[in-house]
């Protein structure tokens, strides 16, 4: 929620607002200016904190107050307004500094939004929560961490690809003095058990966690859209989003094959029996990119090969009057199945996984296949909100809120999952309860049992296929196998798999190895010396217990 280039010796100087920034002597804090979000900096003497957060309910609509609100305060005060900040519900990102050791801490909330990335170098700070922005220079690529997302392998953690370049999880902390750095995970949360089935009906309180989830944030008239998938997922936050507001634009991705006439189906009922104003895209007139021509701005960390679909729709909620974006994100982490218990979607999909970590080791050294069976050891945490919704979110807020676009993912909400998590199996499996809400509301013919869901599995194999010619010249030279990471004859193999068999596995394992291509190009001007390391000089050490002011 902040960008920000600090030198430590300029904390000496009392913060001053400017326009859209915080200035003190040399250095500069931008917080994110959206109406959805509010900053603070409370000065007290020798010490003060900035924090930018997402406005509460209970506030006020904002259209375009969006100035920085500067307080001072005596010390009593101070802390009061500190712990408020400390103990706020929704996302935020904090910067304490105490003046007269020129120290520094950044820290994160608990929802995890919009993660911010930060880089120390000697006594410099830079922050940023696109990670595009640390990325666009010369770099050095973190190789155990790259081996593990070759091999497919779901990494949330403060560790980077690019070294000396960390992510604050949520709840995190990152802690600067001069000559000095470190990092500080959180404790984890307690692992969720689920209850017995005691025949009581579950659905009421599942209506009430959602309801309390949609309806945390502000709302302003004609401000929201919502990403209308034709999914569960998307049609239970729409659902829950037009009880109590009306006005509400949906948009979606049209895709091509046998998925596309149900999608359509199932979209129009939605929308028509909420009173959506519906917008799409078709997919076959935004096919995503996945050539290895020079980037026109810098890739961040993430992957999102569907981003120009999603752009178009970004613009259009934009030019529409429209900067908040619900979505569906977290709904797969409602309902786990636990040990011992057999779920209708845990059947296929280990199966499918396993057959695209086969492909993705199968390109991969020897070296790069040990690191990445090996077990990490810098994880972050087990967190309030699923890891995949976490790493879904990370992934997309950047761009969304480049559009002017805030997202709000009502179903990663830390209570909703918890309250879900603890469900008896009964009311988990089959999304049973999530079911009978969208039965209540818009009847029974919109997500019958069985029916055929929307994916995007179809939409890169023909299209990598198509362009195989032109990406097989441009891995005659390959970064990766430069760096013995991969084997470029298998990666050339792998590509003709995908051309002869369509296969979706082969496709996930190749289009994981492409993004990281993509960002070894992009970096390639920096390195020298590369070899796996746990730690980096400038890349603090994360800690797991304790505090300090």
């Amino acid at each position: 929620m902040i960008k920000a280039e600090i030198a430590l010796s300029d904390l000496s100087f009392d913060p001053m607002p400017r326009a859209d920034a915080i200035v003190l002597g040399g250095s500069r804090i931008v917080p994110c200016r959206h109406p959805m979000l509010e900053t603070l900096c409370i000065r007290a003497p020798g010490q003060w904190f900035l924090v930018t957060r997402e406005r509460m309910a209970s506030d006020a609509p904002h259209d375009d107050s969006r100035a920085i609100a500067v307080e001072d305060v005596d010390e009593a005060s101070f802390h009061a307004l500190y712990q408020a900040s400390l103990l706020w519900p929704l996302d935020y990102v904090m910067m304490e500094v105490a003046q007269a050791g020129h120290r520094l801490r950044v820290r994160a909330g608990v929802l995890g939004v919009l993660p911010v990335y930060a880089r120390v170098l000697d006594d410099r700070v830079s922050l940023s929560w696109s990670s595009a922005d640390l990325a666009a220079g010369p770099a050095l690529l973190d190789l155990e961490v790259a081996s593990h997302q070759l091999a497919l392998r779901t990494l949330y953690a403060a560790r980077q690809l690019y070294t000396g370049v960390v992510m604050l999880t949520e709840r995190a902390s990152l802690h600067v003095e001069p000559g000095r750095a470190r990092f500080r995970y959180p404790e984890p949360v307690p692992a969720a058990a689920p209850s017995h089935d005691d025949g009581e009906d579950t659905l009421p309180a599942f209506a009430e966690a959602l309801q309390r989830a949609v309806h945390l944030r502000p709302w302003r008239n004609g401000s929201a859209s919502l990403e209308l998938s034709g999914g569960m997922d998307s049609a239970t936050v729409a659902t829950a989003l037009t009880r109590q507001h009306a006005g509400i634009d949906s948009k979606g991705i049209l895709l091509d094959g046998q998925v596309r006439a149900p999608q359509v189906h199932r979209r129009r009922m939605i929308a028509e029996r909420l009173g959506l104003s519906d917008h799409t895209v078709d997919i076959a007139d935004w096919p995503p990119d996945v050539g290895l021509a020079q980037p026109t701005r810098p890739y961040g960390f993430c992957r999102d090969f569907y981003l120009e679909a999603c752009e178009a729709l970004w613009t259009s909620a934009r030019e529409r009057g429209r900067d908040v974006l619900f979505t569906g994100i977290g709904g797969d982490e409602l309902f786990p199945a636990y040990i011992g218990e057999v779920s209708t979607g845990a059947v296929t999909g280990p199966e499918w996984s396993k057959d695209a970590r086969g492909h993705a080791e199968a390109i991969m050294t020897p070296r790069a296949r040990a690191a990445a069976r090996s077990r990490p050891m810098f994880d972050a945490p087990e967190s309030p909100v699923p890891v995949t919704s976490l790493l879904a979110q990370a992934c997309r807020a950047p761009d969304l809120l480049a559009h002017g676009q805030w997202p709000v993912n009502p179903l990663s909400d830390p209570h909703l999952a918890a309250f879900c998590h603890r469900l008896p199996r009964s009311s988990r499996e089959g999304r049973e309860v999530m079911r009978r809400y969208l039965e209540s509301h818009l009847g029974t013919d919109v997500f019958p049992k069985g029916y055929l869901k929307e994916t995007f599995a179809d939409v890169l194999p023909p299209l990598i296929a198509r362009q195989a010619a032109s990406l097989a010249t441009q891995l005659r030279e390959c970064a990766l196998a430069d760096m013995g990471l991969v084997d470029g004859t298998a990666v050339l193999d792998l590509l003709e798999t995908i051309v002869r068999t369509r296969s979706h596995p082969a496709t996930s394992a190749f289009t994981s190895f492409l993004w990281l291509e993509r960002l070894t190009r992009q970096g390639a001007s920096g390195w020298e010396t590369l070899v796996p390391r746990m730690h980096t000089p400038h890349m603090p050490r994360p800690a797991r217990t304790g505090d300090h002011r």
